[in-house]
């Protein structure tokens, strides 16, 4: 039953590219809400696996980005914040491991947001020859109120999908 989770995931993470604000150069999201909640619920391997799937359906052209799907949105203005989902989730799932800790949710969730927040202004930055306090100025401060807000609902109902999927997972034993 948890395979399931992989396309789930997977398809949340391109819907969430759907659901957006759209702020040049890097429109507001909800991916990152969907990147939390799978570094909250899923195991590392899931999660790199879901990845893989997601930038892998966008590399061959399905418009699942918030730049739209293909190579170019892989080399573009928001490449680093595709780039950086993965390393953020499974970066947060190895440290969260088979913990179950309100406390330290808050902490991964802060994790995974610095993560893509460092990779993708970093590459925004060179790919627009910007300042890193223009870069800073374009890739984070627009996002700051929302993700917080993003990063609060991650943390109140991740809980709750760990237990589940772990019911799941016992179930199929």
């Amino acid at each position: 039953m948890r395979k399931l989770l992989i396309p789930l995931f997977a398809a949340l993470l391109a819907v969430g590219a759907y659901i957006r604000i759209p702020v040049p150069p890097v429109p507001i999201t909800l991916q990152t809400l969907f990147v939390a909640i799978m570094a909250l619920t899923l195991n590392w391997k899931e999660n790199l696996v879901t990845c893989v799937v997601w930038i892998f359906l966008g590399a061959i052209g399905l418009p699942i980005f918030t730049s739209g799907g293909g190579i170019a949105a892989l080399t573009g203005p928001t490449a680093g914040y595709i780039w950086t989902i993965p390393v953020s989730a499974v970066i947060a799932s190895l440290i969260r491991g088979k913990k179950d800790s309100r406390i330290l949710d808050i902490m991964l969730v802060i994790l995974v947001n610095l993560i893509i927040y460092i990779g993708g202004t970093a590459y925004l930055a060179i790919s627009r020859h910007l300042s890193a306090m223009d870069a800073i100025a374009a890739g984070v401060l627009p996002f700051l109120v929302g993700d917080v807000i993003k990063m609060a609902i991650a943390v109140i109902i991740s809980p709750r999908l760990r237990k589940e999927v772990k019911r799941l997972s016992d179930d199929n034993d």
